[in-house]
């Protein structure tokens, strides 16, 4: 199996945030049922999906008009 260089992902903020909202959500559950915190974690993961995602479609449009000028 071949691995491949994460460094270079655009979306590996999103990746890592809801990777860690799982973890955590299995540990809270186990430990500490409290859905109130993990739909705070929920509430925080989605938000850095959606200022990732508008941080990717913004370099791309830039670097697209970057392009077309030349």
């Amino acid at each position: 199996m071949m691995l491949s260089n994460n460094k270079g992902d655009q979306w590996r903020f999103t990746i890592g945030g809801w990777g860690a909202f799982v973890v955590v959500t299995i540990l809270y559950f186990i430990f500490d049922y409290s859905i109130y915190t993990v739909l705070g974690f929920l509430t925080a993961a989605i938000i850095l999906t959606i200022s990732n995602a508008i941080f990717v479609l913004n370099k791309k449009r830039k670097s697209k008009g970057e392009k077309q000028n030349f």
